[in-house]
Parts: structure tokens; C-alpha cells; sequence
């Protein structure tokens, strides 16, 4: 099936960031088209730098934000980094997790962009990371400014479809 994609911004990375999860991305006077299986359709709802997408002459709301393409550190360690995780990877920023027990989190986090990285030990500078979600002296910090309730959200709008209506 083929999807037209309006791109928040940054067409030519959000055509990138498809390529590798997509049979076939190209850009075409400023939107991005693919061509994908309708089983992996659900990939739109997932993938930051999505405005909207047109699938068969039906328009859908995509997710916004923007296209990953920035790395940043996270410490995944309870519910409020897994959903300032997804914040950071929804505004663009390729995540490099640290040592986490969250695995089914990780997975999650994945799903939205499945170029995380996952460090076992230490930091690496292979990945020349200058910002991070957590505090640090050399690097920029992101931060944000999240309730209880939104952490909640975020934690739930994470789940799969099929977990929420309580499939298996």
C-alpha cells in the first residue's frame, strides 16, 4: 500500500528515518511517500515528524513532532524517564539508553524508534552524545516539566493497542 506523508519538518530525514522500516521512501513535492505491508500500518501512528499521512483518499493525524535525528542520553529507572524517554524520542532526539531492568519499556520506546541504543556499561563516545535526560555536569540537560497524570498518559498511550483493549 502507499501512504503520503506531511512531514512536521525536515522532510528529507523523516524519508531517511522510514527507509529502513519501509519497502520503498521517496520525497515528492515536499511530502514523503512510501510504499508499506498493511499489517505495519500502525507505524505511522508511531513515527515522530508525522503531521498527518493519506492512505487511500482518508486523511489520519499523525504524530507530530519531529523527525529523530539528535542523540541524547536517558537513564531509564522508573515510569517518569520511560515517559520523558518517549517526549525526548517524540521531539526528535535518538535516544542512547544507559543500563536499564526496564526491558519492556526499552521495547516500547523501540516501537517509536527502533534505533535505540542500549549501553550495558558506562558511556561510550562512539556515539558523540552532548545532551542528556538526566543531571550531568557536561552535558546539556533536557528537561521536562511533567505531572503525575501525564506520566500516566504517556506510560499508556506507549502500549500497544492489543494491550490496552486487554488482548493477548
Amino acid at each position: 500500500m502507499n501512504i503520503e506523508i506531511k512531514p512536521t519538518q525536515d522532510t528529507e530525514q523523516l524519508s531517511e528515518n522510514l527507509e529502513e522500516r519501509v519497502q520503498s521512501s521517496e520525497v515528492k513535492d515536499g511530502k514523503v511517500v512510501i510504499e508499506i505491508d498493511e499489517e505495519n500500518r500502525g507505524l505511522m501512528e508511531r513515527t515522530p515528524g508525522i503531521e498527518e499521512y493519506t492512505v487511500d483518499g482518508e486523511t489520519f493525524e499523525g504524530l507530530k513532532g519531529r523527525p529523530v535525528q539528535e542523540k541524547a542520553y536517558a537513564r531509564l529507572e522508573d515510569k517518569r524517564d520511560v515517559a520523558e524517554a518517549l517526549l525526548a524520542t517524540m521531539e526528535g532526539y535518538d535516544l542512547v539508553v544507559l543500563d536499564t531492568a526496564l526491558d519492556w519499556e526499552l521495547k516500547l520506546l523501540r516501537r517509536f524508534n527502533p534505533d535505540i541504543k542500549h549501553l550495558t556499561s558506562g558511556r561510550s563516545e562512539i556515539f558523540d552524545v552532548e545532551k542528556t535526560l538526566e543531571d550531568e555536569d557536561d552535558r546539556e540537560k533536557i528537561e521536562y516539566d511533567i505531572s503525575d497524570e501525564e506520566v500516566e498518559v504517556l506510560n499508556r498511550f506507549m502500549q500497544p493497542k492489543s494491550l490496552e483493549r486487554g488482548e493477548n
